[in-house]
């Protein structure tokens, strides 16, 4: 998959924004396999329990934020010993009007508002 594929996926990602498939239609617009997906969905490559909640062992830790501070949340989640065991090369923070993000491998941060994704595609 190109740099414009994915920018044009993502766009559509914006467009018809949904909460519920919202990480999922971003990974596949990075071009992850749709079985991997589906099996997240499932539950079956989710390493966490927690609803909200989505660990990927060595590709992505996701959360969706409810009152708590979105800085402080993802300070917090980096130095979760459930995380480190995992070693999820992004984490990714929401409340579906703000997006931070991590790259652990980099350590590079991202604070943007979600709809601006387009613009920060590079960063995944």
């Amino acid at each position: 998959m190109n740099i414009t594929q994915i920018e044009n996926n993502l766009q559509q990602l914006v467009k018809s924004f949904n909460k519920d498939s919202f990480i999922y239609d971003f990974l596949l617009a990075y071009g992850l396999p749709k079985a991997s997906i589906t099996r997240l969905q499932a539950g079956n490559l989710n390493l966490s329990k927690t609803p909200g909640e989505i660990l990927w062992k060595k590709k992505l830790f996701f959360k969706i934020a409810g009152d708590e501070d979105l800085h402080d949340l993802i300070e917090n989640t980096r130095s979760n010993d459930k995380v480190i065991k995992h070693s999820p090369r992004f984490i990714i923070i929401t409340d579906f009007e703000t997006l931070l993000a991590i790259d652990t491998k980099t350590s590079d941060t991202l604070d943007i508002s979600i709809i601006e994704i387009t613009k920060h595609f590079d960063f995944f």
